[in-house]
């Protein structure tokens, strides 16, 4: 279907109607004040309020089959990438090394068959069907004949909903600037932030149905409840159902610096404190997490502080050095905090602040047409802790445990390490024409092999686990290392080139062209399938691993991707007019990505074949029905901006 596929929109009536949209309407009032006690003193404050929704909308559904035209069971990829896993028919050789374990059968007549029915189904409807579900949401009304005469309301099996984060965030902060003595400047404040986020799953759209039942089709009798207190609800259009809670947090920030300046060199210190409050507040009490669902859980705090300082030194008056330095902690991200905020109270085990370290050096020389800038640059972030949610196959061990579950994945103890060099120079032909080049090349990797934890629902209904790996009782389970050390960071290319022209007539206009090249950025890697788990057969009892299994084909299939190079041509320009003495009319405008590329922007492993045997067969197979997932660049864009200054 090509890269601009989107599964997510249908036709209903005639119109294209969207299950994914992303409403946004979060108002902000400032009031400022600026006091300038004497000529050496001035103090700065402010105090802001921001309230408003965030809702991303999608569909539920029970007991019904997923109405998402490319949901894995409904591409031939599903049909043509099986295999035959029963021991009993297996033969020997597949468990010799570099053998796949199973049998496969995605070339069947009878797979081959259905994978061109799925083909054929998903090309004639590729989108979603909306009277589809429309038609599951009712019943059918007969007369004394038993014909069909109409359709009533039934109990909606699909309907649109919406995850909702209503925030309510008041700041206040106050900074006082102080000119000690003709050398030395000090800046001073304090800055305090609270935070409301009240987080639920909102009904929007019964598709036609009379109403829709607040359960779990995942589980059954009260672990299915979304609310012990409130049990067997039915829920209508705007009603709150399955989560619903509040998150709270405070932070108090404390700064001062001192700028110290001289004919040779300037100086800066600075110093930090801050201090984050975290708490959950369960407006549910979830039949999964009874006792630990409903209710404040106890406050998190995290007190932080850093510290910085620059120099400045003026070799020459065109040329300088500069040294620039910082070791700071940092509070983690409020939501990382709680790695199941949805149904509990529960906090990540051990969690602590990051820790940052960073120094830069530069050596700058400026020439009336020249400038240049000659950096490189060391950080080290330490600690850090990221949860993701996913369904995983072969997850778990142990004859008697189901291998397979929808999880919840934090990762703690991540250490990343970034450094480079970077060069950017400028040179000016005349007063009206300019060249810029710049070049930066960085190595962006994983410095440590952090912990996995993987947070089971299933296992808390259960309220025991049964032959799990790892030492941890309850749903959460502890699969030990992951070896990320030396893996890239996604999310950003580690070498870059740039080019640019810039032209400023005497007559108030301008343009530019710039041209980028962009390299070594990478997909992001999952952490489980680099525990020692992904070799382990879960079907064993004691845990032996996949017998097929080796090095060389290991390496392979965990190899981390490399995205293509990106070249980008942008173009700039602008014009104003003054219109009356000091009355001003002017636009700029620009132009992005002209040769409309289409390239990977990021993506992610999918971590569902969590295990050896399952993802060396899905990926033998030529049709994977889990490959990555990655996402695309928007193409050509346009940008205008008209401005009216008087």
């Amino acid at each position: 279907m090509g890269k601009k596929y989107n599964s997510y929109w249908g036709y209903q009536d005639g119109k294209k109607r969207n299950s994914r949209d992303i409403d946004i309407a979060e108002p902000i009032f400032i009031l400022s004040h600026y006091y300038k006690i004497n000529t050496r003193n001035t103090l700065q404050s402010n105090i802001a309020y921001q309230f408003g929704k965030i809702g991303n909308s999608r569909i539920d559904f029970q007991n019904v089959p997923n109405p998402d035209p490319s949901y894995y069971r409904n591409l031939p990829s599903y049909y043509t990438s099986q295999y035959e896993n029963n021991p009993a028919l297996v033969p020997d050789s597949a468990y010799q090394p570099s053998g796949l374990g199973g049998i496969f059968t995605g070339n069947s007549p009878e797979n081959t068959l259905l994978a061109q029915q799925a083909l054929g189904s998903f090309t004639a409807k590729p989108q979603i069907n909306w009277n589809n579900m429309y038609l599951a949401n009712t019943r059918a009304v007969t007369d004394v004949n038993n014909m069909e005469t109409g359709r009533e309301p039934s109990v909606s099996k699909y309907v649109l909903y919406e995850d909702r984060n209503d925030d309510n965030t008041l700041s206040i902060n106050s900074t006082l600037q102080s000119q000690l003595s003709p050398y030395i400047v000090f800046n001073g404040g304090i800055s305090f932030k609270h935070l409301k986020s009240h987080n639920y799953k909102k009904l929007l759209d019964l598709l036609g149905g009379s109403h829709y039942n607040d359960i779990s089709p995942f589980f059954s009798g009260s672990q299915a409840q979304s609310d012990l207190n409130n049990p067997n609800r039915t829920v209508d259009v705007n009603d709150t159902y399955g989560y619903n809670y509040n998150l709270f947090a405070s932070q108090l920030d404390v700064f001062t610096q001192f700028r110290f300046t001289y004919r040779k060199t300037d100086l800066y210190l600075s110093q930090s404190y801050s201090r984050s409050d975290y708490q959950r507040e369960g407006l549910y009490r979830n039949g999964i997490y009874a006792n630990s669902s409903l209710g404040k859980s106890n406050r998190v705090s995290f007190d932080n502080f850093g510290f910085k300082g620059g120099l400045l030194y003026k070799i020459t008056g065109r040329v300088l050095f500069a040294l620039n330095g910082i070791y700071m902690t940092k509070a983690p991200a409020l939501r990382n905090t709680f790695p199941n905020a949805r149904l509990n109270n529960s906090v990540v085990q051990g969690i602590e602040s990051e820790n940052i370290a960073s120094i830069d050096v530069s050596y700058i020389i400026r020439v009336p047409k020249f400038k240049v800038r000659l950096s490189a640059f060391y950080t080290l972030i330490n600690n850090a802790t990221e949860t993701s949610f996913f369904f995983a196959e072969g997850v778990y061990q142990g004859e008697n445990t189901e291998t397979n579950a929808f999880i919840a994945e934090t990762v703690t103890g991540i250490n990343k390490k970034l450094m480079g060099t970077e060069v950017s120079t400028e040179y000016n032909f005349n007063t009206m024409f300019k060249v810029l080049f710049s070049m930066a090349y960085g190595q962006y990797t994983y410095n440590s092999n952090p912990t996995v934890y993987i947070n089971n629902d299933a296992f808390a209904s259960l309220q025991q686990e049964v032959n799990t790996p790892g030492s941890i009782t309850g749903p959460t389970t502890s699969f030990g290392s992951s070896n990320l050390k030396n893996y890239k960071l996604p999310g950003m290319p580690q070498q870059a080139l740039s080019l640019g022209f810039e032209y400023r007539d005497p007559k108030y206009w301008w343009a530019g062209i710039n041209a980028n090249y962009l390299t070594g950025s990478y997909l992001d890697i999952s952490a489980l399938l680099r525990t020692d788990n992904f070799l382990k057969n879960p079907q064993d009892v004691n845990s032996f691993p996949f017998p097929e299994a080796t090095q060389s084909r290991t390496r392979e299939l965990l190899r981390q991707e490399q995205f293509d190079n990106i070249f980008l041509l942008n173009a700039v320009g602008g014009k104003s007019w003054r219109v009356k003495k000091k009355t001003y009319l002017g636009f700029f405008a620009s132009i992005n990505n002209i040769f409309n590329s289409i390239y990977k922007t990021g993506g992610y492993e999918q971590a569902r074949n969590a295990n050896y045997r399952q993802l060396n067969q899905d990926i033998s197979s030529g049709t994977p029905s889990f490959g990555p997932k990655y996402f695309y660049s928007y193409g050509r864009t346009f940008y205008l901006n008209i401005y009216y200054n008087f």
